[in-house]
């Protein structure tokens, strides 16, 4: 199935195949396009060139648009949007002035190339992309208007006139609703409601090539700025404009006049605004110089997190260099002592090698006196007592004597460096936990960046819906990771909406029930181990876990043998994760929004994290967030199954058990009157081969606390408890949740920390494989039709994962053709639009006109995201249309609706 890590590696595989394929080949379509096209247009400006390279430069950056978008490049993907929409007027002949055009594709293109580059070399440097952005939203707006609409995709008159006389009268009826409701006709939400219509106005007039709407919108916000009236006022004159220019338009005026009221802010402006523009431009020719220079000479002086999380990593790497060293030391330590138990072993060898040599000296003595006609002549003069006589005997025993006093020197300056060593690794411990502590506080913040962005927001919506809530926030202090704060941000904001829609009642209902006002949501911070734990609480109704059940059954998500009364609390309320699951009758402008909870529980997991939810009726709910720290020293149980050693952090075992004094009966171990359900930690983990091990055997059990609940797990020994480096894996491989990271042991060897939080899946892997097993579904073929090669890929692994089988076509000229030759029946097919060749309308008009294929479903994936399009995808056939950059869980929901 699609869990969090899959849905990641998917991402980072289409961020790959964009950054090292696509993006490179439609860049140098881009690069080599522009330069003909300045030939072109500088020589013959033959229009049939002209025509073919608009198309093809369109169709390039159009490519790369929708490849950033499936890369989640979003600053790519817009850019590009911007100069599809620059070759889009050229083919319509809505430009005039030819310089600045050029001038801004050239800056377009390489700033695109920059952005690329910045992606692909996981570097950070100052882009004026932003600024190019605002460049060019001004220079489309002020095109000529179109002339002539296009073949596919606009509308005829009657289906403007049907659009504007319903749905932009539908757009201002709900401003005015907000005006004339007093309880909402608040300066923010007016203010926020006229920014919603204008934007409505935008997206229909261009949708609509009605360029005297984008033109009026254009007006109003700059007037906005400047605005001296009360808003309210100001908001009614804007709506009465919008009205004027409707009705003048409606009536056969194609260039509807202003009021007087909005004469201040004319037309004639825009030559203003064109030599601004060309400011602006060679300035940004400047800065685009600059940027370029800065790849090999940047004076930058600020530090992406990346960095400071390898800096980490290194320090991390130190860590566990020094617990090498202190191994070695130990090592030194223990060889030191044996050689000092030598040494002393030596002295009564050295005394008898002394006594030894004395004797023989005396017995040598002796044997000259009794031969002294024997001695030489220059030693006669001497009496024995007075000149001693030595033979190599003495020299050797002397030797001996002499390197037995050296060793011992030895040993004694042994002690010394071993001395000096330990010193050396005191400071060194003391300076890396120094280094370590420094490099966290320039990564972590404190918890109260991301719960105090909550504040004001909470404050509006109580005003807004008429609600009494406090936002208590515990563990302000406490430090987390940037990048856990940035990724927490959209699921806390959904939980806190959530729990501010669907759990605090109404002021009149908590005063029916006694209860306290204002409601509290409480948001909580607090280290444990190497985890943060997070939660989100509030003191409204709860959840009703029966409705929660009834909702889940309909879903298919319990067996329809299983009932509620078979189920826990625990087991009910995990539902709420999974896709598509709500039990509200509709869905609120506060809350829902497209987010569900699974999309929050996915959210968690790319942090490696859970989530638990507990509630009780008419006292609230909890979510608990346990995210690991990317890296941290933290105390290790080391403990051993066969021959493999794993890690457990100590704060997850309540005790060390020896199950050879404990009854084990039906895999239960009574302790302290509660039976508590027995493990097996190598029967659950999934090995190759299964070790048939028999629990009631004296082995050793570990008391751990599992998401509340308290199991024993069996393991064969314990190896350890000690302070170690944990370091969190990387996205490269797809690693299992309940493998946390991994620590590297002074010998060298790696070790897994195993996190007992993520062991409930498997302790009931058994009971899941039966339902799968049950629910299992024939395989569905599915044809994929996309010019680029980062979404077949894309949808390629995400539908095989799921168990459909996948044909892939370049375009909609080859998917006919395998349709025509292929003998395999396919069950559903997705397709774009915009293709070389046979494009998607085309395609949709071929299949529904085959006798054979014309029952076949067809999904449109498109980056058009407008009602033309989507309308005449459907008028020629379509059964879905869906827009890039998508939903993984969306297109798996279509295609499973389509086919039943």
């Amino acid at each position: 199935m699609l869990d969090a890590v899959s849905l990641a590696a998917i991402a980072e595989e289409a961020r790959i195949c964009f950054l090292e394929e696509d993006a490179p080949e439609y860049l140098d379509t881009l690069t080599k396009g522009i330069d003909d096209l300045k030939l072109s247009f500088q020589q013959d400006k033959n229009n049939q060139k002209l025509e073919f390279l608009y198309k093809e430069l369109g169709r390039a950056a159009h490519s790369i648009k929708g490849g950033a978008g499936m890369a989640e490049m979003h600053t790519v993907s817009k850019l590009a949007h911007k100069v599809e929409d620059i070759f889009e007027a050229l083919q319509q002949d809505r430009i005039s002035d030819f310089e600045t055009t050029f001038q801004l594709l050239t800056l377009s293109i390489e700033s695109l190339e920059n952005l690329v580059n910045l992606e692909k070399t996981g570097s950070i440097s100052d882009d004026n992309s932003d600024e190019l952005m605002g460049i060019l939203d001004e220079f489309l707006t002020n095109l000529n208007p179109q002339d002539e609409v296009i073949d596919i995709g606009f509308a005829d008159d009657s289906f403007i006139t049907m659009a504007l006389t319903q749905d932009l009268s539908a757009c201002i009826d709900r401003v005015k609703e907000t005006l004339d409701n007093p309880s909402l006709a608040t300066d923010d939400n007016i203010t926020n409601s006229l920014n919603i219509l204008l934007e409505e106005c935008q997206l229909l007039g261009q949708a609509l090539n009605c360029d005297w709407l984008v033109q009026l919108t254009t007006v109003i916000r700059s007037l906005q700025q400047n605005n001296q009236d009360s808003i309210e006022h100001f908001i009614r004159r804007s709506i009465e404009e919008i009205e004027s220019h409707q009705k003048q338009f409606l009536e056969g005026n194609k260039t509807p006049t202003f009021s007087s009221y909005f004469q201040r802010e004319t037309p004639e402006k825009n030559l203003v605004n064109k030599k601004t523009e060309d400011k602006k431009i060679e300035t940004l020719k400047t800065q685009t110089q600059e940027i370029t220079s800065s790849s090999v000479n940047s004076r930058n002086l600020r530090i992406p997190l990346d960095k400071i999380t390898n800096l980490s990593n290194v320090v991390g790497q130190l860590l566990t260099n020094y617990e090498s060293l202190k191994l070695y030391e130990n090592q030194l330590k223990q060889a030191s002592i044996n050689l000092k138990k030598k040494t002393k072993s030596l002295a009564p060898v050295k005394e008898q090698i002394e006594s030894m040599y004395d004797q023989l000296t005396i017995t040598q003595t002796n044997l000259l006196n009794n031969n002294l006609k024997e001695i030489k002549k220059d030693l006669a003069e001497f009496d024995s007592l007075e000149f001693d006589e030595y033979n190599q005997v003495h020299t050797a025993l002397q030797n001996l004597t002499e390197l037995i006093i050296q060793v011992q020197e030895v040993r004694e300056d042994f002690d010394l460096v071993n001395r000096d060593f330990q010193e050396t690794l005191i400071e060194m411990q003391k300076s890396l936990n120094i280094l370590d502590q420094e490099l966290r506080k320039v990564r972590l913040v404190p918890f109260i960046s991301l719960a105090g962005s909550f504040i004001k927001p909470l404050e509006k919506l109580c005003k807004t819906y008429d609600k009494s809530v406090e936002l208590v926030i515990e563990g302000k202090d406490i430090l987390i990771d940037q990048n856990i704060i940035e990724i927490l941000r959209t699921p806390f904001n959904h939980l806190i909406r959530n729990a501010f829609d669907h759990g605090i009642e109404s002021t009149e209902i908590r005063q029916k029930q006694g209860k306290s006002l204002p409601a509290i949501i409480k948001l909580t911070a607090k280290i444990e181990g190497n985890s943060v734990i997070l939660t989100i609480q509030d003191d409204g109704g709860g959840i009703d876990i029966n409705k929660v059940y009834e909702k889940a059954s309909s879903l298919g998500l319990f067996p329809s043998n299983v009932f509620f009364n078979d189920l826990t609390k625990e087991e009910i309320l995990r539902t709420i994760f999974s896709p598509g699951f709500s039990t509200a009758s509709q869905v609120t402008d506060l809350s829902g929004r497209g987010m569900g909870m699974d999309i929050v529980k996915a959210e968690i997991e790319k942090l490696r994290g859970t989530i638990q939810v507990d509630t009780n009726i008419n006292k609230g709910t909890e979510f608990k967030l346990k995210i690991p720290l990317g890296l941290n020293v933290i105390s290790l149980l080391l403990v051993k199954i066969s021959q493999q050693v794993i890690a457990i952090p100590s704060e997850n075992v309540l005790r060390v058990i020896s199950l050879a004094s404990e009854k084990i009966k039906d895999n239960q171990l009574l302790w302290k009157g509660v039976k508590i359900p027995v493990y097996n930690l190598s029967q659950i983990l999934p090995y190759n081969q299964l070790y048939k091990m028999d629990i009631s055997q004296g082995y050793i059990g570990l008391l751990l606390n599992i998401a509340g609940e308290k199991i024993i797990m069996r393991v064969d020994a314990i190896v350890e408890e000690k302070p170690l480096v944990a370091k969190s894996f990387d996205d490269t491989v797809a690693i299992p949740p309940y493998i946390g990271g991994g620590t590297v042991l002074g010998n060298g060897k790696f070790v897994p920390i195993l996190i007992p939080d993520y062991l409930t899946p498997l302790l009931t892997t058994q009971h899941r494989q039966k339902i799968d097993t049950t629910m299992a579904k024939d395989k569905i073929s599915v044809m994929v039709i996309d010019d680029s090669v980062t979404v077949r890929r894309s949808l390629n692994r995400i539908l095989t994962q799921v168990g459909y089988d996948v044909t892939q076509c370049r375009d909609g000229k080859d998917a006919w053709n395998t349709l025509q030759s292929s003998t395999l029946s396919f069950n559903i097919a997705i397709c774009d639009l915009e293709m070389p060749g046979v494009d998607g309308y085309k395609f949709l008009q071929m299949v529904r006109a085959s006798q054979h294929w014309q029952h076949l479903p067809i999904i449109i994936l498109t980056s058009r995201d407008n009602d033309l399009h989507r309308q005449k995808a459907f008028d020629l056939g379509a059964n879905g249309y869906m827009t890039k950059p998508f939903n993984p869980l969306k297109i798996i929901d279509s295609i499973e609706q389509l086919i039943n």
